[in-house]
């Protein structure tokens, strides 16, 4: 079937089921899922008297589904799309609205929610859900209720609490392939008729995924523990207090992302690797980074001293092809992963005559500090020269190889930002290797008070206030073997200095000299959001069956950061004017902060972010099984702040924030008591998506306007007791708006009438165009396309004035995303599930279940290349439960994606300086075991 017949077919599948629904709705029996109670109007209610697209999940549903972590979402949520992300984040995406941007003081599009808390840093995404009493997901924007008012939606988790009636508990228990052996229980302990305390924790541990051939090493683990604890406090009949402490902890070598795809081609010398053909795995042409800094051709322009080069730009310097196989890598560092997360809550609820008071407040603290294998592979092996060994002092740091910085920063270190320079080094090889690091905690805290009414008459209402702090640093570190080579090499090399004019320096002649900083660390600091909000919304019933919602939010958000970029600080303001002695220090130097900041400070940014959201609801409620409703949402997400950016390139120093208007109808039925069909149709008027480019090698953020339109539908029927099946489907349409831009992957655009430049000193491109008449710039004029670009600026006016040309140099053709489909957007999706109760001699029943997802193909890129383009793909689970009819026990075999199907979920593209390549998030592979449980 292809796409337009699929999409009319589904059109009318929704159509025909709900006439059908209404036609039937004066008959009809109780919900389904009236067992399901939602706070997604901040009350409680039944899932199907809500005027929301909301899905949720109750604990044993999820078990029946086998949703264990929030990626499982995307196979039973209409239009929910998950992936993890390059650094150390990981991107949810509802109606294909998400957080595609890189930028410390950006937000997240669907807010996360515990127990009707906001999370500012959550790390639910290392985790997997245990002691679960349901999960909410709101779609759509959130323009009253919700926190952040976020673009995308709610995710909203609410824990079991204590239970002071009785004395409970349960455990769970599985072991499968990969060595895997996963443990989570309970424990609920009354302590009088009004106070009880619950403790529920998990351990998660197997072996990796994933096979690293370079030392036959299983990466790619889990080594995961929780705990939660919980107090229920009934201090009268009116009122409920609930504290929640949650703690988690991760230590192992989970990966941030599984492959790393580059392409061979004509422009990989010149980008590392080429932007046409399909994706694959070869390797990066290190000549294409900034790598080319330790070039023969780099120290002989430099420092008039070719010999201390580690290669020559002339031949290819490629790193080996990676295996084709996604579950191999071959790399020569293996990643390690720490995660640690702290949540305090305070649930408390109080019933008035008519009214209720809820007070919802808590703290936390998030940390995280991760490093991968950068350049995704095993680089091409170097040598010292032997001129190197014979500088004073340099010569016995590379005795042994090449030594590579440790970060001696943050978190994990004492923050000199030395490296090999203050002889902090995590390894030595004797090849080029790469090694990043990113790192990053953050502290939060929340309060808000909501008051709602419960009259008789046929005005009710809510009002409520929050506030709201969070500060941290979020940061990130490369290095390199070629880094450390030129900071140390280099600055040796001007310490000893020509004659004349300059004699040498002190430190050259003993202890040798060096550039600082040796390794790349973007470093935000203070990032600090004080958010304050008022909301409150008016429910007329306007007759029996018809009622109208109306709702206001006023936000006042201010964020503020200090940020700096470091990479060869001294070396950069040596070029700029600093004296050879203060852009030089000493082997050995044990910190060189204080320095920094004498020539490249911390540029502090503060803006106000302010927005009034709302929405308007009319909600008809035919019979007690039936209901539609349209709506209005105003939803808005905060923009943020670009990284300082000479003020040449014209980039704003803030991105705007978003802002959608959606327009929604839906309709929630139940048809005869055995089937509930929930239908939903929006649009969005997208204004200020928040999109990311590459300037001056630093990711800024730009707004563009979108339009999205859409259908989803949610089915579960029960033709009998024993008989379960669900379904949902979701159409999705989305396309940018008016932008041009240049692919920093792509910046010739794919003309073959401009030409592309490698710029040695920073490893970034440059495109020279030309007029029809006009030669090749290279081969004319230069003889080679290795250069430096602001050379070549201040060169071509003369060559223009002198031969009659018409070369300009830019940094990329740019190209207009009109029409294009926003990244993460599968256009299709479609899910269901089976299940079937089957009696074993009257006094144990056998519960065999399948569950399969397929979603449409979609870009991982608004450029919409054809290496962003992700496939469409089936994932299928299976699993049979084997229990007693009346008993507290049962054991059950499962597989999850039967298939292994290694389809991809996400992807970053690198930027210029590390050779364009591409990072891939893909599905974990097959799992299958065996568990047991009981409860009492």
């Amino acid at each position: 079937m292809n796409r337009d017949k699929a999409f009319k077919f589904t059109a009318r599948l929704f159509a025909g089921t709900a006439i059908c629904a209404l036609a039937a709705a004066g008959a009809l029996a109780q919900s389904l899922d009236d067992k399901i109670v939602v706070t997604a109007q901040r009350t409680e209610q039944s899932l199907q008297d809500v005027p929301i697209a909301v899905s949720a999940f109750g604990g044993q549903e999820m078990q029946n589904r086998q949703i264990e972590s929030t990626q499982d979402f995307q196979f039973n949520v209409p239009n929910f799309q998950f992936s993890r992300s390059q650094f150390t984040n990981s991107n949810v995406s509802i109606r294909g609205v998400g957080n595609f941007v890189v930028a410390a003081s950006s937000e997240d599009a669907v807010s996360v929610h515990m127990n009707d808390i906001f999370l500012s840093a959550p790390r639910l995404f290392e985790t997997e859900f245990y002691d679960v009493e349901r999960v909410e997901i709101l779609r759509g924007p959130q323009g009253t209720l919700f926190g952040r008012n976020a673009t995308g939606g709610v995710i909203n988790v609410i824990t079991n609490k204590a239970d002071p009636s009785k004395t409970s508990g349960y455990i769970n228990a599985e072991y499968g392939n990969y060595n895997s052996m996963k443990v989570d229980g309970a424990f609920n302990l009354p302590l009088g008729d009004r106070l009880a305390v619950r403790l529920a924790g998990t351990t998660i541990q197997r072996d990796g995924y994933t096979t690293n051939l370079y030392n036959n090493s299983k990466i790619d683990d889990r080594n995961t523990q929780g705990l939660r604890a919980s107090v229920r406090w009934l201090p009268t009949n009116n009122t409920t207090i609930d504290f929640t402490a949650d703690y988690l902890k991760e230590h192992d070598n989970r990966m941030r992302y599984q492959k790393q795809a580059c392409e061979a081609g004509p422009q990989a010398p010149l980008l590392g690797c080429d932007p046409n053909g399909p994706r694959a795995f070869d390797g990066v042409d290190i000549r294409g980074t900034i790598a080319d800094t330790a070039s023969n051709e780099f120290f002989g322009a430099f420092f008039g001293a070719p010999q201390y080069g580690l290669f020559s730009l002339t031949a290819p310097l490629t790193s080996p092809a990676q295996p084709t196989d996604m579950r191999q890598v071959s790399w020569d560092t293996n990643p390690k992963y720490d995660a640690e997360e702290s949540v305090f809550m305070v649930n408390l609820k109080h019933d008035f005559d008519s009214m209720t008071f809820k007070l919802n407040a808590g703290y936390g603290n998030s940390k995280i500090a991760t490093s991968m294998d950068y350049d995704g592979g095993v680089g091409p092996a170097f040598s010292v020269p032997a001129a190197t060994m014979a500088l004073p002092g340099v010569g016995a740091l590379f005795a042994g190889g090449f030594p590579i910085s440790a970060f001696d920063v943050g978190i994990t270190g004492t923050d000199g930002r030395v490296g090999v320079i203050g002889g902090n080094i995590q390894d030595v090889a004797n090849n080029y290797r790469s090694i990043d690091l990113s790192i990053g905690e953050s502290d939060y805290w929340s309060v808000e008070g909501i008051l709602n009414s419960n009259f008789d008459g046929p005005i009710n209402f809510l009002i409520g206030g929050s506030h709201l702090q969070t500060n941290g640093f979020a940061n990130y570190a490369v290095a390199s073997t070629p880094l450390d080579y030129f900071s140390v090499v280099g600055g040796e090399l001007l310490g000893l200095g020509p004659t004349p004019p300059f004699s040498s320096l002190p430190c050259a002649l003993t202890t040798g000299c060096s550039f600082y900083v040796p390794y790349y660390y973007n470093d935000t600091q203070d990032n600090h959001l004080n958010s304050n909000s008022i909301f409150g919304e008016v429910y007329f019933q306007l007759a029996p069956t018809l009622k109208l919602t109306g709702g206001v939010r006023h936000n006042w958000d201010t964020k503020s950061l200090r940020a700096r970029q470091d990479l060869y600080d001294s070396f950069i303001a040596y070029a700029a004017g600093l004296p050879r002695a203060a852009a030089l220090v000493p082997l050995g130097t044990q910190s060189v902060k204080a320095l920094l900041d004498s020539f490249n400070p911390y540029i502090p940014q503060k803006g106000d972010f302010n927005a009034t959201t709302g929405r308007a609801v009319l909600q008809w409620t035919p019979s007690d099984n039936a209901q539609l409703y349209a709506s209005w949402t105003r939803g808005y997400k905060p923009g943020g702040f670009n990284p300082p950016t000479p003020a040449i390139f014209g980039v704003p120093p803030t991105f705007q924030p978003e802002i959608i208007n959606a327009y929604e109808a839906g309709i929630k039925s139940n048809i005869g008591g055995h089937l509930q069909a929930n239908f939903t149709g929006f649009y969005y008027d997208y204004t200020g998506l928040q999109v990311s480019r590459i300037v001056n090698r630093t990711a800024i953020n730009d707004n563009i306007d979108a339009k999205i339109w859409g259908l989803e539908g949610e089915f579960v029927w029960a033709p009998t007791d024993r008989w379960k099946f669900n379904m949902n489907a979701g159409y999705l349409n989305t396309k940018l708006g008016d932008f041009s831009t240049f692919d920093p992957h792509n910046p010739t655009a794919g003309r073959t009438d401009v030409e592309l430049i490698a710029d040695i000193t920073n490893g970034s491109n440059c495109v020279i165009t030309r007029g029809a008449s006009d030669p090749t710039f290279v081969g004319t004029f230069t003889a080679s396309p290795f250069s430096v670009c602001s050379q070549l600026a201040a060169a071509i006016p003369t060559v223009n004035t002198n031969f009659g040309t018409s070369y300009a140099l830019v940094p990329g053709i740019e190209q207009n995303v009109q029409g294009n489909q926003m990244q993460g957007a599968p256009k299709f999706k479609i899910s269901g599930g089976v299940q079937y109760d089957m009696p074993m001699g009257g006094r144990f029943m056998l519960t065999p279940r399948v569950d399969a997802y397929y979603q449409s193909k979609m870009y991982t890129s608004i450029f919409e290349r054809q290496q962003d383009l992700v496939k469409g793909y089936a994932y299928v689970n299976a699993q049979v439960r084997f229990h007693p009819t009346d008993g507290n026990w049962y054991l059950r075999a499962f597989v999850q994606n039967l298939t292994n199907n290694d389809a991809i979920t996400g992807a970053y593209n690198g930027d210029q300086s590390s050779g364009t390549f591409q990072n891939l998030f893909i599905l974990e592979p097959r799992r299958w075991g065996f568990g047991a449980g009981f409860s009492f």
